[in-house]
């Protein structure tokens, strides 16, 4: 008879019963959330689960989550911007001329206005046009391509009134300028004023 202490051998199915439920894995287990065979989580797995619920969605992820339509880069525009030339102020040649430009307001209004008469719903379309006229044309005039232009066009009815207009503005007066000029012809006036801001 030996002495050797032999191995106990247990069934297996005895094994699987002594497991502790929630240790046991297999596709039941992966399955099911809730009961006692549900799997623990590592300490990994815990970690990047809360942050996931705890994180903030981007402004693209709140856009799609909201209208169900995914929005990427190539959605949104780059907007283009003018090389820095560090420069604050224009060069001698490229600075803008007052004279000049109201020499070409002048004609502009001559040219549109003569042989017209006093029209509300005329003269309202007219005044938007002319304003974009001006602005087209004082570009080709050579000036820095670094000003920004404002036109203002009033027009009205000559009917023996008096008509003040001022304006007030806050820039530069070293590159900063304007240059105005008016029309007059039978019952209809025109005043043109042309705002040149130098923009850095």
């Amino acid at each position: 008879m030996s002495n050797e202490a032999t191995p106990l051998q247990v069934p297996e199915a005895a094994m699987s019963k002594k497991r502790r439920p929630s240790m046991q894995g297999g596709p039941e287990a992966s399955m099911s959330t809730t009961g006692p065979t549900i799997r623990r989580m590592s300490r990994l797995e815990q970690r990047m689960s809360f942050a996931a619920a705890n994180r903030r969605m981007s402004h693209v992820s709140r856009l799609s989550s909201v209208s169900g339509v995914s929005i990427g880069i190539a959605g949104f525009k780059h907007q283009n911007k003018i090389a820095n030339t560090y420069r604050m102020q224009p060069e001698k040649e490229e600075r803008f001329n007052a004279a000049a430009a109201e020499k070409l307001i002048k004609s502009v209004l001559t040219r549109y206005l003569d042989g017209e008469k006093y029209d509300k719903m005329l003269c309202t379309s007219l005044s938007k046009n002319l304003s974009d006229v001006i602005k087209d044309r004082i570009k080709d005039q050579g000036f820095s391509p670094r000003y920004k232009y404002v036109c203002l066009v009033t027009m009205g009815q000559v009917k023996e009134q008096g008509m003040n207009i001022a304006s007030r503005c806050l820039w530069s007066t070293e590159t900063d300028n304007y240059a105005s000029a008016t029309f007059t012809k039978g019952d209809l006036f025109a005043v043109a004023t042309l705002y040149a801001l130098y923009f850095e």
